[in-house]
């Protein structure tokens, strides 16, 4: 039964609402970078009623020393998703096409890591990289994060390569190839929307990353950006104006790579979550 025109212009309405109340924060974050500090606190508009004020980029952009804290983020988060997506690709793979003891045992115990919240586990992680050394070092937070990524990972992986029909699998076999052949030639170039949905998930979790830093990191040339951010606020008063442009200036990198990836993002998102 069709929609009278009255209650489809209200879901509209109420959507366009929604969508505003979501887009707010991001907008005010954008109004307040090119305002002065007094005319944060003062005025209600979201973006300045007077002058726009370039120069606080400017100025934030040579004290955070962007392209060093910028490098430092792209380190960490290279590192990280290429980890991700070869070890938990693999891993998938072999708990959705290949037979072995205790398969559906050893999935659900990755599966299980979902519930455990990693803030809850960040003193035994210290210690643990204390006496490996790794503490102030970017592995220290990259191997972390590879490993809480892991139960979401796996589980798109092993969902998105079961809706693939078993038999590419079988026959490659039967061509002779092996197992590692099937997967890196075979799959891999099939499981692109799986791959940019992991991808673009955990690019916003190992770039916007502050507490593990936080923790691991005591060197400052080491920073990343998240944490060149929180730098800034170093006065007596806080300068809102100031903190908005480099928090705006770090997330730019996340609306290019989302904004690339969301067609297969959501692809990938839907597929891997099917039970089969």
């Amino acid at each position: 039964m069709r929609l009278s025109i009255l209650p489809k212009t209200a879901m509209y309405l109420i959507l366009m609402l929604w969508g505003f109340v979501c887009l707010y924060p991001l907008l005010w974050m954008i109004g307040a970078s090119f305002k002065t500090p007094l005319d944060v606190l003062n005025t209600y508009t979201i973006f300045p009623a007077g002058k726009w004020h370039w120069e606080t980029y400017v100025d934030v952009w040579n004290r955070m020393k962007f392209f060093k804290y910028f490098l430092n983020s792209l380190n960490v988060t290279f590192w990280t998703l290429l980890l991700i997506n070869v070890l938990f690709c693999m891993a998938g793979f072999a708990f959705a096409k290949l037979r072995f003891p205790f398969r559906e045992s050893m999935f659900y115990a990755f599966l299980g890591m979902m519930f455990v919240p990693g803030i809850t586990v960040l003193v035994p992680l210290y210690l643990t990289e204390h006496y490996l050394g790794l503490l102030d070092t970017h592995a220290g937070i990259i191997l972390p994060m590879v490993n809480g990524s892991a139960p979401i990972a796996i589980f798109l992986f092993r969902n998105y390569f079961r809706t693939l029909p078993h038999e590419i699998y079988e026959s490659a076999r039967v061509e002779g190839a092996g197992i590692m052949r099937i997967l890196f030639q075979i799959y891999i170039p099939l499981a692109v929307p799986a791959i940019a949905t992991i991808t673009t998930m955990n690019f916003l979790g190992a770039w916007n990353n502050l507490v593990l830093p936080m923790v691991i990191l005591n060197s400052q040339e080491l920073y990343t950006l998240p944490l060149a951010v929180m730098q800034l606020d170093t006065g007596v008063f806080r300068q809102w104006n100031v903190l908005m442009a480099g928090s705006l200036i770090t997330v730019i990198p996340i609306l290019l790579c989302f904004s690339y990836l969301q067609k297969y993002y959501l692809k990938g998102l839907a597929a891997g979550a099917v039970k089969s």
